[in-house]
């Protein structure tokens, strides 16, 4: 169960941040996604309470570092 919390609170994250393509945001939102399953919040969002936005997760690996000209 816990697992699928930690994949549902990613998912509010992911979907917060805009589903984003640039690797220099994960940081970020793996500290935010961690802070919110420890805090049951995020944004003003009680992540456990929430509906779960369904759709990809940054944990995925989909994040892609820019090229050489700024484009991912």
């Amino acid at each position: 169960m816990s697992t699928a919390l930690v994949a549902k609170v990613a998912r509010i994250v992911t979907k917060w941040y805009g589903r984003p393509t640039n690797q220099e945001v994960l940081p970020q939102m793996i500290d935010d996604t961690t802070y919110a399953w420890r805090t049951g919040v995020f944004e003003a969002t009680r992540v456990f309470h929430a509906e779960d936005p369904g759709g990809p997760t940054f944990i995925g690996g989909n994040l892609r570092k820019p090229d050489s000209h700024g484009r991912q």
